[in-house]
């Protein structure tokens, strides 16, 4: 589909520009009394998705490692923060399968992954346990876009797993992930919080910083399902809404107008807001084809990360095209200038909400679209890395038979979150923007990259043969398309 009619059903203008990059949090706007530091009991609470909660590898395997934890080590106040449950953590750790699976013998390894497979489809047969618990002041539940924030607790997750008929390991994965992060927070008489309420709930006792990072799940299922479905009238209905992948720009503004007002709720001292990433970036898709003539920065097609030159067929292949990657992103450019908006007229009421552009750090790595293709926008010069993640990456995660790595590192295995040392370059975002608003660190606002490398089980020593595993998904994926009849009517020739 051309760029203009997908452009027109988000509510978009088409243009090639880029959004410059926010060089200051405050977007120039003074606040008076902002910046005096002092501390108050709940020094950091953090609302978002997958990002916020630590997703690596499609799991949430140690909290520890998500960045508020990472932020929190610095200002030298421990993180409230969810018990890890599931093991290798909730719904299913790519790098322990991949570590049973592969670098072995086919069969054995096969069967062992099998085996690893079961242990978790087991765990998540349990029930829940008994409500309560200590309130969290972690508040990252992955999968969830703004409307869930405003309307699930940990009781609505616990009637989806109660109702569920279908496979556990799939169905109820969310929502007991979602149980595990908000089962104690809770109102005085045992009534569920969402997670805007459970901030105001902390609030009571003071909020030194709020740090809201939301919207990527507002766009992220077109990329997933590899389809671009504009939200309709129905966007704010929890259980209907799942069949949209892009909110347009009208609904967006909308649902984050609600967050605002619950934002405001909250008695914070500051409140950080971080800005959608591009969910074109991360390698959950491979640019395919060269570059769009149309607008450089975009490869003609987008398929799933496995797919080679070679082997893809766009008259066959679940795709999308670079247009509706194009439109994708301008979409989330217009959340982000909604974002802004909003900030610049907070502070100028009075009030010190700040941005941390986290879509810009994204940006600057972007090695496919910005290098291979030869298309880096001036307003994203490379980003210098910390010595200590020197060769890292964002593109799919590829080891050889040695368990060497050899492309990747700042994306894990499912291709879209960070691994700890991407979430470390998150953590430091954040923490630098604390630390120009006056917030105290006991020690230092800067990220320990060295000690945070060898934290991280996949890139300090990484599973082998990541590639060959790539190569056989590609394989598998052609056998299925000889049997099969084309899923997508997409032309050949172009995008």
């Amino acid at each position: 589909m051309p760029l203009e009619p997908l452009a027109t059903a988000l509510g978009l203008t088409p243009t090639t520009a880029v959004r410059p990059p926010v060089e200051d949090p405050t977007l120039g706007v003074d606040v008076p009394g902002a910046g005096a530091a002092r501390e108050r009991a709940h020094r950091l609470v953090a609302v978002g998705d997958s990002l916020t909660q630590g997703f690596q590898h499609y799991a949430v395997p140690d909290t520890s490692l998500s960045w508020p934890a990472l932020v929190a080590e610095r200002l030298g106040t421990p993180l409230a923060r969810p018990v890890d449950r599931g093991p290798g953590g909730y719904p299913l750790n790519l790098e322990r399968l991949a570590r049973r699976v592969l670098g072995r013998p086919l069969l054995p390894g096969l069967v062992d992954g099998l085996r690893y497979v079961l242990e978790v489809q087991r765990a998540y047969e349990v029930d829940p346990g008994p409500p309560g618990g200590p309130p969290s002041e972690a508040l990252g539940v992955w999968g969830w876009d703004l409307r869930d924030h405003l309307s699930r607790t940990a009781d609505t997750e616990r009637a989806r797993i109660r109702s569920s008929r279908l496979n556990p390991l799939v169905d109820t994965a969310n929502a007991r992930a979602a149980v595990a992060v908000l089962d104690g927070s809770r109102a005085a008489d045992g009534h569920a919080l969402t997670t805007l309420e459970a901030a105001r709930d902390l609030g009571r006792e003071g909020v030194e910083t709020l740090c809201v990072w939301l919207g990527a799940n507002n766009a992220l299922r077109s990329v997933v399902s590899l389809d671009v479905v504009p939200s309709g009238p129905r966007f704010r209905e929890v259980g209907v809404k799942d069949r949209y992948t892009v909110w347009t720009l009208p609904h967006f503004r909308a649902e984050l107008a609600d967050l605002a007002a619950a934002v405001r709720a909250v008695d914070a001292d500051r409140v950080l807001w971080g800005t959608v990433p591009h969910v074109t970036i991360p390698p959950i898709t491979r640019g395919l084809g060269g570059a769009l003539p149309e607008c450089p920065r975009y490869f003609r097609w987008y398929a799933r990360p496995w797919a080679s030159e070679r082997s893809f067929d766009p008259a066959r292949d679940e795709h999308l095209t670079g247009f509706e990657a194009w439109a994708v992103d301008l979409a989330i450019d217009g959340y982000n200038r909604a974002l802004l908006e909003l900030v610049e007229t907070e502070r100028r009421r009075g009030r010190d909400w700040r941005v941390v552009d986290c879509a810009a750090l994204l940006d600057r790595l972007a090695v496919r679209r910005n290098d291979e293709l030869g298309a880096r926008p001036p307003e994203f010069p490379p980003l210098p890395l910390p010595p200590a993640l020197a060769g890292l990456d964002t593109r799919f995660p590829v080891t050889d038979e040695g368990g060497r790595l050899l492309s990747g590192g700042i994306i894990g295995l499912d291709g879209l979150h960070p691994t700890a040392c991407g979430y470390g370059l998150v953590a430091q975002e954040f923490a630098t923007v604390m630390a120009g608003a006056g917030v105290r660190f006991a020690n230092g606002p800067a990220i320990d990259f060295a000690a945070l490398r060898r934290r991280d089980t996949f890139v300090s020593a990484p599973p082998p043969g990541t590639g060959r595993a790539l190569r056989y998904l590609d394989r598998l994926d052609r056998l299925d398309r000889s049997i099969r009849p084309a899923r997508r009517n997409r032309p050949a020739t172009g995008p």
